[in-house]
């Protein structure tokens, strides 16, 4: 099956953009959430360079990052979409770069320049080739044991918006997840599938180190 266009999923994440926001505002401070940052804080540590979240949305994770852990550490957000970018600049200010961006071309940034790559609940919107192309162009950019960090929506088929949206998107195993990271220059480190507590699905959280 395939996914919407780029196109359509922008103007989804620009109609929604505002709700989104206030979403955000108490999704952020799930455990979940401070687990996962914590641990990459951990990680990178000694490691120089930006941690950049591929589909910045709102820019909660990165302004979390920020505020909690390393506020000296250089960030960077990128959006397809022009209103979630400028809802992020607004929350980050000066702390970050922030731009719209499809997160399979990452030609401002340049190669093995970051610590970290964030993507959280935005590879259902690509097909497995694309995925490929992505994880290819996170790799470039990180720096030797660089971290990757990955959320998406755990299953089969598309994923049913209901009356919400008519964008087709798609649910993917943790096998097909698994295969497709290692395939593209990283090493699992730790993976799990959680159920969401809003959104009757599963959840793959996954932690990754480039090669």
């Amino acid at each position: 099956m395939k996914t919407s266009s780029a196109e359509d999923v922008r103007k989804l994440y620009e109609d929604s953009a505002d709700s989104y926001d206030k979403m955000m505002d108490s999704e952020i401070n799930l455990p979940v959430y401070e687990d996962i940052l914590t641990r990459l804080a951990e990680k990178i540590s000694g490691l120089q360079g930006a941690v950049i979240d591929t589909s910045c949305g709102s820019g909660h994770m990165l302004y979390q990052y920020h505020k909690r852990y390393d506020p000296m550490r250089p960030l960077i957000g990128i959006d397809l979409s022009p209103k979630m970018v400028a809802i992020s600049r607004k929350k980050l200010g000066k702390n970050t770069k922030i731009f719209a961006a499809d997160m399979r071309e990452l030609d401002d940034i340049p190669a093995e320049s970051s610590a970290a790559v964030i993507s959280f609940f935005a590879l259902h919107h690509l097909e497995p080739k694309e995925i490929g192309v992505a994880l290819k162009e996170w790799c470039r950019v990180l720096r030797p044991k660089g971290q990757l960090n990955i959320a998406t929506w755990e299953g089969s088929g598309p994923i049913d918006y209901g009356d919400e949206s008519d964008v087709v998107a798609l649910r993917y195993s943790q096998q097909e997840v698994t295969e497709l990271v290692e395939k593209n220059g990283f090493k699992i480190d730790r993976l799990v599938v959680k159920p969401d507590a809003e959104i009757p699905m599963n959840a793959i959280y996954l932690e990754g180190t480039k090669q």
